[in-house]
């Protein structure tokens, strides 16, 4: 098996000020440094001001000279185009008001940076295939992968090892909910839903294009509609496009990426596994469904809640 090279990146965009996801450089380096001891080449696009804290951490492992910073000095000019149009989809109130938790407030809702940036992980790999002329398999991995423990791998030694593993020639996507094909898109917009994780993706490098194109093109489908999303729903949209293209990998949890295939040995706590499973959401989706007048259906979400709640699974 051939070992796996990850992709990554992370620019701030204000995460320190936005109320409910307070997360500024500090806490995202310490999330990277929580899994940089992977033993796999990493390339990891970001500004200036992290170049020299990269290289430290991966350094501090041994792991320098299989890491490569790439500098961006502005992340607005890489698509204006797509910038500038979504900045125009999420300015208009008919569509903020859309979304059936609007009280919730996810940055995917309202925050037209988070959508870039989130975006633009399908360029950046491309971008590094290319640039670099990778062969093999190649991985997004987002640079707060873990959350530093907090979403369930808690011994950051787990990650002194390789990646490898025997992934087939297709484009890997990682769902935590089964696909609901006959779903819309604008109602899964509407209830900030997730199916794909954005997190983790793996294809063989000559594939990512392909994802990439896939992938401006179910945006720019969404915003002719007047919607605006994550990567997470624009991954769901690349699969609709062209499913024979890919292969999806239903899983329980936000790393299970990595655990079920090649990380076997990694550890984890279950009470924080339940994060993962955004059991809250229930919660959320009893209270809309009761104001909407749908009683029966609203207490059968609200029962699952209480029961993930109380059993702790």
């Amino acid at each position: 098996m051939d070992e796996i090279t990850i992709v990554t990146a992370y620019f701030n965009i204000g995460r320190e000020k936005w109320k409910g996801y307070e997360r500024g450089d500090n806490k995202y380096v310490n999330y990277f440094d929580f899994w940089a001891k992977i033993k796999n080449n990493i390339i990891v696009y970001t500004d200036k001001n992290l170049v020299n804290k990269v290289y430290e951490i991966r350094e501090k492992y041994g792991l320098k000279e299989k890491t490569k910073v790439i500098v961006i000095n502005n992340l607005y000019d890489i698509d204006v185009l797509l910038y500038n149009r979504m900045k125009e989809v999420m300015e208009n109130e008919i569509s903020l008001n859309f979304h059936f938790h609007k009280e919730i407030k996810r940055p995917e809702a309202w925050n037209v940076e988070y959508n870039y940036v989130t975006f633009l992980k399908y360029y950046f790999v491309n971008k590094a295939v290319i640039d670099f002329n990778l062969n093999g398999l190649v991985s997004w991995l987002d640079f707060g992968f873990n959350h530093g423990g907090d979403l369930g791998l808690t011994d950051t030694n787990d990650f002194n090892f390789c990646w490898q593993y025997n992934f087939s020639k297709k484009i890997h996507l990682f769902a935590v909910k089964k696909i609901e094909e006959k779903r819309p898109i604008f109602d899964i917009i509407r209830n900030l839903d997730t199916y794909i994780m954005g997190g983790i993706m793996v294809a063989p490098s000559y594939m990512w294009g392909d994802f990439y194109n896939l992938a401006r093109q179910s945006i720019i489908s969404l915003l002719d509609c007047g919607f605006c999303d994550d990567d997470q729903t624009i991954a769901l949209m690349a699969y609709y496009k062209n499913p024979d293209l890919f292969e999806i990998h239903n899983v329980e949890f936000w790393f299970d990426g990595i655990k079920n295939f090649g990380g076997e040995h990694f550890k984890f706590d279950k009470k924080k596994r339940i994060v993962n499973k955004r059991y809250k959401d229930y919660k959320y989706r009893a209270r809309i469904l009761l104001g909407d007048g749908h009683y029966k259906l609203a207490w059968k979400y609200y029962i699952k809640y209480i029961k993930i709640k109380i059993k702790g699974f």
